[in-house]
């Protein structure tokens, strides 16, 4: 299953570069809206695993880890549009664009955050 999901995704998501700066304001948002609509399934930035998000079948990936084998542009479709059969909403009538790859950024670069990002990334 796994192969057939980044197939599709790699098939649907449009080869657009990521149009949000790289910065600390963009990557604060991006911690902001992760922790309010990301983290109960995904996990918090601690890698602790949430439960909630484990009960799904499959279980929600733990994205803090890195999203290493999707591109910025396939990230934000999967954002957007959501994953058909699965928990993961389509984010896209909720978020706007701009924070939607504001999440891009910061989850793409949660591996080597600015010292005050990292604070906030892993505040409770």
């Amino acid at each position: 299953m796994p192969a057939v999901l980044h197939a599709s995704i790699v098939r649907h998501a449009p080869g657009e570069t990521n149009p949000v700066a790289l910065n600390e304001d963009h990557l604060k948002a991006g911690v902001d809206t992760y922790k309010a609509m990301c983290a109960r399934c995904h996990s918090k930035p601690d890698g602790e695993a949430s439960v909630y998000g484990q009960s799904f079948y499959p279980p929600a990936p733990q994205i803090p880890k890195g999203m290493s084998e999707y591109t910025d542009s396939q990230l934000f479709w999967v954002i957007k549009h959501g994953i058909r059969n699965t928990g993961m909403p389509a984010w896209g009538t909720m978020l706007s664009d701009e924070e939607i790859w504001q999440l891009v950024s910061l989850l793409k670069n949660s591996q080597d955050l600015p010292p005050s990002i990292e604070a906030q990334w892993n505040e409770r």
